[in-house]
């Protein structure tokens, strides 16, 4: 495994995750779940190089999910499994859709993101 790129995956993790609280004080709803979508990616590549020593090339959040084995976020996802679908839209819908978000949509994923970072040591408790 290597050392750096795990720290790199978990800060970038953690600046995307900062930056849509300040994406979302200025209602941009969009580019705040898009940059959500990425903090969550990232750091679950981060908890899958630290944990299995490598991380696929892949974007789908359900397929890198799918691969930690992880307890916690599991549990986090059976509660809220459809926070997933938004993230992703959010993801693909920033290149090549215009869809507006809403401050609550964007609230229920920052939570949801949050528990799930939390669960994967990305961020603390």
């Amino acid at each position: 495994m290597s050392v750096d790129l795990y720290e790199i995956l978990k800060e970038r993790s953690k600046y995307f995750y900062k930056e849509s609280m300040n994406d979302s004080k200025n209602k941009r709803y969009d580019i705040a779940l898009f940059h959500l979508e990425q903090a969550l990616q990232l750091g679950l590549k981060a908890y899958l190089l630290k944990n299995k020593g490598d991380f696929p090339r892949t974007h789908s959040l359900r397929d890198l999910i799918d691969l930690t084995d992880n307890e916690c976020l599991k549990r986090v996802i059976q509660r809220k499994w459809y926070i997933i679908s938004l993230l992703t839209d959010a993801y693909v819908g920033s290149r090549y859709l215009l869809r507006n978000y809403t401050e609550k949509e964007y609230k229920a994923s920052k939570k949801f993101v949050e528990e799930a970072l939390k669960c994967l040591n990305i961020i603390e408790s």
